[in-house]
């Protein structure tokens, strides 16, 4: 009977962990779908997003880190701060996000550190899956340095 109650536990936690992600998953694309046509709009539904994603921190998973990297980085329902946004593109790569891959290129060419960005290109460059995700990086800027 114990066992029973504890898997009984275990599985509602787990829904109620997974429904919170799906909420600030589509909180968060809502947002990036708003983010030029109505930046307000669209702040709102990342600010929501973030709320969420707080109280789902501790499960440290790809996307998670990955959606919050983003936010960081562009400062969408949070203040913008490129060193958290690089720490949770690092995290999400770490866990298997290969988008973070160009995701961390193109906060390293904000920066100004074109090296650190073409490692990055370079990886999305022999993973077809994510290379044309980063078509829009401007190659040039990575060329330059050699």
């Amino acid at each position: 009977m114990k066992k029973l109650i504890a898997l009984m536990i275990i599985s509602i936690s787990l829904f109620a962990l997974d429904f919170t992600f799906t909420k600030a998953f589509r909180e968060f694309n809502k947002g990036v779908n708003l983010e030029k046509k109505d930046p307000q709009s669209a702040m709102v539904h990342f600010q929501k997003a973030y709320i969420y994603i707080e109280t789902l921190k501790n499960k440290d998973t790809s996307q998670i880190n990955y959606m919050l990297g983003r936010m960081y980085c562009n400062g969408w329902g949070v203040e913008k701060n490129y060193a958290k946004a690089e720490k949770y593109f690092l995290r999400a790569i770490e866990l298997g996000n290969k988008r973070a891959n160009c995701c961390l290129a193109r906060l390293y060419i904000k920066e100004g550190k074109p090296e650190l960005a073409k490692k990055y290109l370079e990886y999305a460059k022999t993973h077809k899956s994510i290379a044309n995700y980063c078509s829009d990086i401007n190659q040039s800027i990575v060329k330059e340095t050699k």
